[in-house]
This record gives C-alpha cells, sequence and structure tokens, in this order.
C-alpha cells in the first residue's frame, strides 16, 4: 500500500534576540494603538456638546418663552425692550473672586473697567461682549461659602436680537454653573405698552390662571401661574406662581410702562428709573 510522503516543515526556533525584537516590535504597536485612541478620545470630548444643568435648561426655556409673549405687547418688540437676567448663586469660599475674573473679562482677553463698591462687595461694569451692564454683589458669606447675586441688564436704547440674549445669558449660565450648578434665575422685561388690555391679552396668550392682583392709583400688578414655564414658586394659601405682569401710569409722557416678570417682578416697575440706574 501506498503511503504518501508526509514530511513536515522543521519549526526553527527564534534567537533571543529575534525573541527581543519581536516583544519589542508588539510593545510598540500596542502603544501606538494607546495613543490613538487617547488622541480620539481627547478630540470627541472637546467637540462633543457640553451637557447644560437642568437650571441652565430652565433659564433658556422660560427665556424663549417670555421673549415670545413680549414681542407684541410691547412697542418696538421684544429686541427694543429693556431685558433684566438675575442669577441667585452658592459657592464655595472665593467664589466671587472667580467670577470677577470669568465676567470681568471681553472676549480678547481685555479686562473690563469695573466699579467696585460696598468695601469690595459689590463689582459692576458694562461688558461688550454681554451687550449690557453685568454686576455682581456679595449677600452673605462665611469660611466655607459665599451667596452671590449676578445681574445682567440691558438698556432698552440698543436692541438685542433674540439668539444673542439667549447666547449671551447661556454663556453666563455656564460659568456659573462651575461654581454652582444648581443656581437660581429670575428675568424682567420692561417697555411700553404696544395695546389696550395687555394684561388679557396675555392671560389668553398663556393660559394662565390668575394668583393675585394688586391695585392702586397708578399701578395694577397681577400675578399667575401657567404650565408654559419651568419656574415656580410658593404663594400664599398652598398655591404656586410663575409670572407677573405690572402697568405703570407714567405720569410724564402719559404712555403706559410694562413689566413682565418671570416668577415674580424684582426691581423698579418704571421703565425710566430702571433705564437710569
Amino acid at each position: 500500500m501506498y503511503i504518501p510522503n508526509q514530511n513536515v516543515p522543521a519549526r526553527h526556533r527564534l534567537s533571543a534576540k529575534q525573541r527581543a525584537k519581536r516583544t519589542k516590535q508588539g510593545v510598540l504597536l500596542a502603544l501606538a494603538v494607546i495613543s490613538v485612541c487617547a488622541i480620539w478620545a481627547i478630540w470627541q470630548a472637546g467637540h462633543a456638546p457640553k451637557e447644560t444643568t437642568s437650571a441652565e435648561q430652565l433659564l433658556q426655556h422660560d427665556l424663549k418663552a417670555l421673549w415670545e409673549w413680549s414681542d407684541d405687547q410691547v412697542k418696538g418688540g421684544s429686541d427694543g425692550a429693556s431685558w433684566s437676567i438675575r442669577w441667585d448663586v452658592t459657592g464655595k469660599a472665593g467664589s466671587m473672586q472667580e467670577l470677577v475674573l470669568q465676567l470681568f473679562t471681553e472676549e480678547k482677553g481685555e479686562a473690563v473697567d469695573k466699579v467696585v463698591g460696598n468695601e469690595g462687595k459689590t463689582v459692576s461694569g458694562l461688558v461688550a461682549k454681554y451687550g449690557g451692564k453685568v454686576s455682581l454683589h456679595l449677600i452673605q458669606k462665611d469660611d466655607q461659602s459665599e451667596q452671590l447675586m449676578v445681574l445682567l441688564e440691558t438698556a432698552g436704547t440698543a436692541s438685542i436680537e433674540r439668539e444673542s440674549l439667549l447666547q449671551k445669558s447661556a454663556d453666563i449660565s455656564s460659568k456659573i454653573a462651575l461654581i454652582s450648578p444648581a443656581f437660581t434665575s429670575s428675568m424682567k422685561v420692561q417697555g411700553y405698552t404696544k395695546h389696550d388690555q395687555t394684561i388679557q391679552r396675555m392671560t389668553r396668550l398663556t393660559d394662565a390662571k390668575t394668583i393675585d392682583r394688586y391695585e392702586d392709583a397708578g399701578t395694577i400688578s397681577e400675578t399667575f401661574y401657567t404650565r408654559m414655564l419651568h419656574s415656580v414658586i410658593p404663594v400664599e394659601n398652598g398655591k404656586s406662581a410663575n409670572f407677573q405682569v405690572a402697568l405703570h401710569k407714567d405720569t410724564d409722557t402719559g404712555n403706559t410702562e410694562l413689566t413682565i416678570g418671570i416668577p415674580v417682578i424684582t426691581g423698579e416697575y418704571s421703565v425710566s428709573k430702571a433705564e437710569n440706574d
């Protein structure tokens, strides 16, 4: 019987030098793969969209709503109105100094001319990249924490576009969120009324329920609750509220001044006083 010749090639053992060379090549290849992966991860981190906090999202949502509602209620529209956005912040000791460095520097790194008052507890200045006046107030502090208030105010004399206001407020929010992710915020818009029966128009527009109403010789103020906003605060009798509308008669001009605040109005009802502060 024929049996084919099964010659198995002889295996050649690698020398110690060859084995060392091959091991070195394997290590270099592994390091190259790790380096590529690390570079890719860094690129992804730098280009991935930043996750915003719930506090940042709340402010952006309600600011968009307020812009849309006021656009047809204010003479000149929302872009010609005066805007004020407030952040209440609780951070660690030294937070105020951190925010001063962050907020009072222009895009190209130039320092903003600042006014420092109240024994260093208040810092304010016109910041071009934010389109208005920024002020930072130290409300309370102890050895471990600081309570701060940040305020952005745009004058009605200089118009501002919707996307610009949203971007500027988002930029401030992102800087504050690094110090206090759970900050709280409020906002208001001021101008002169475009129509009669502004409060009734706002009620229909927002599908709101009246919570409280105040009226005297020159001012009408009404507080509401609507499901269309994310902000909410508790008020008397177990109720909740999230926006307020005030009408104030300007005796000098005869015009009716309109202020809308979320969740409530803080500061002046008067447009002229607010613009002159």
